[in-house]
């Protein structure tokens, strides 16, 4: 709840003049007790009461008793706030920076057998600077019940890949087998900006320590991100068409875009429980998205053979303090900062990687040709051929990646300066774990192993002469590229860093 509640006080009369030494040891005895139990419950926490403590002395603190900025909701129809709402503005400067690096097959009889796999050829820096500015509305609907709406436009959504170690002076690290170059180092993707989606959550406190002090406050919620931006192209901004549309490559280019093109879906919950100047919680956030049909993403999505057609499942666990060393309520003033460390999953996916703009802009014949999107029996009784009258997929620089972890954490200092008003800036850092983003399997084992003709290469066992012999393994998956897939040729990106800086300010009615 917005609104800042007053805790009722209790008056200490002092009496004048000759008290007796017994009257004054029963009081410092009732003082030491009442004192004892107030630690006790502190401590253990089994007697926590939502309200602060009350000072014994003109010259201590106040304290509010409202819940800190991670679980406040705010209230419409309360016995003394019947309606709540804010209106937020946020700037976000967000810097990305990892290193590329592909393996390489050695195939030497002096130093090995061959088939020798080593992820140390390193290609290029990666560098990502994003600038955002965050519009956002809160609204009570009842009590411990807020819809809110976000719509971030990005202002600047810069890409670049630069020399890693020498490695601009070794384009042959970039080479597929037929000699085609994927991509050069210095690259530069062009400057985006735009909007990419808009967002609507609902929250709702189903434990409130303000309303009951034996309970904590416990926040659920869910949200949805709607695309609504130009969707994204992969792009080299040197190049003569720097948007090249895969299916036509001599075609006008395209716009570089900047949306996703996803509907994001995520459900979150939170706990905290307030003990004088501090408030510990700790929550958790998972988060599904799903590609439109209107983009490079969901225009191969449902291609059969396809092994991921989703960006990768994220699951986030935060836990953190806010502390508040100063609280005036009369003036609704409070300082607070917040100490959270969080860590997250990204599961298998697809996803537009760090060399999105890189390999999807590429002119390699490799990656330009169009993989078959089925496969049939062959009239003539020579297995298993390419359907003609299957979609041709392209490939758009979208990029099936491995699992991989995540971790970090931020710092925020909030300044309320009044009933209506409150300030907060903010620095973060996370690291991402080392993973691949070039590992698309080449075939799907769970579909086509009855049916041989539309097998293609996904077979095992020696050829016959009859009829392509061998069984079935699956059928092949169309996002496959042998160049950039196989192992021995695939791309890792390793030492990812995250860093976060942003301020915002928020009116409160």
């Amino acid at each position: 709840m917005r609104v800042f509640r007053l805790n009722r006080g209790i008056s200490q009369g002092g009496s004048q003049g000759g008290s007796s030494g017994i009257a004054r040891g029963i009081s410092l005895l009732a003082a030491f007790g009442a004192f004892a139990t107030t630690l006790l419950s502190g401590l253990t926490g089994l007697e926590g009461t939502a309200h602060a403590e009350e000072p014994v002395s003109a010259l201590e603190p106040r304290l509010l008793n409202e819940t800190g900025e991670n679980t406040t909701v705010i209230d419409a129809f309360d016995k003394d706030d019947p309606f709540d709402a804010n209106l937020l503005l946020t700037l976000r400067q967000q810097w990305k920076s990892a290193n590329i690096r592909r393996e390489t097959s050695l195939s030497q009889g002096a130093l090995s057998s061959g088939g020798f796999v080593s992820r140390n050829e390193n290609v290029a820096t990666y560098k990502q600077s994003t600038t955002t500015l965050e519009i956002g509305a809160d609204v009570g609907i009842f009590r411990d019940l807020a819809l809110s709406f976000r719509l971030p436009l990005v202002l600047a959504d810069s890409r670049e890949l630069g020399d890693l170690d020498g490695s601009a002076a070794n384009p042959q690290r970039l080479q597929d087998t037929t000699g085609d170059q994927l991509f050069s180092v210095p690259f530069k993707s062009p400057t985006r900006s735009g909007v990419d989606w808009f967002g609507v959550a609902l929250n709702y406190g189903i434990l409130n320590q303000v309303r009951d002090p034996a309970y904590p406050t416990w926040v659920i919620g869910a949200e949805s991100r709607f695309a609504i931006g130009p969707r994204m192209h992969a792009c080299n901004d040197n190049a003569p068409i720097r948007c090249p549309d895969p299916a036509n490559p001599g075609a006008p280019s395209r716009d570089p875009g900047i949306s996703r093109g996803m509907t994001t879906l995520a459900l979150h919950t939170i706990f905290s429980r307030r003990f004088g100047y501090l408030e510990p919680y700790l929550g958790f956030r998972g988060q599904v998205e799903l590609p439109q049909s209107n983009s490079d993403f969901g225009a191969t999505s449902d291609v059969r053979g396809t092994l991921l057609s989703r960006p990768p499942l994220i699951g986030t666990f935060t836990v953190g303090t806010e502390v508040f060393p100063f609280e005036n309520r009369e003036a609704f003033q409070r300082l607070g900062f917040d100490f959270k460390l969080r860590g997250s999953y990204h599961s298998p996916g697809r996803e537009y990687s760090e060399l999105f703009d890189a390999l999807g802009s590429s002119q390699a014949r490799s990656l330009r040709s169009p993989n078959p999107g089925a496969y049939k029996a062959s009239d003539q009784n020579f297995g298993s051929v390419v359907d003609p009258n299957s979609a041709k997929v392209f490939f758009t620089g979208i990029t099936d990646q491995q699992a991989y972890g995540s971790f970090g954490g931020a710092m925020a200092v909030t300044w309320q300066a009044g009933e209506y008003v409150k300030f907060t800036g903010g620095l973060g850092l996370t690291y991402a774990q080392s993973h691949l983003v070039t590992a698309a399997d080449a075939c799907n084992p769970d579909l086509g192993k009855s049916d041989a003709g539309a097998a293609g290469p996904c077979r095992s066992g020696a050829a016959s002469g009859g009829g392509g012999g061998g069984s079935a393994t699956g059928i092949p998956n169309p996002n496959h590229r042998q160049v950039i897939d196989l192992p021995g040729r695939r791309f890792s990106v390793d030492d990812t860093t995250i860093v976060d800086l942003w301020v915002s300010g928020v009116v409160m009615f």
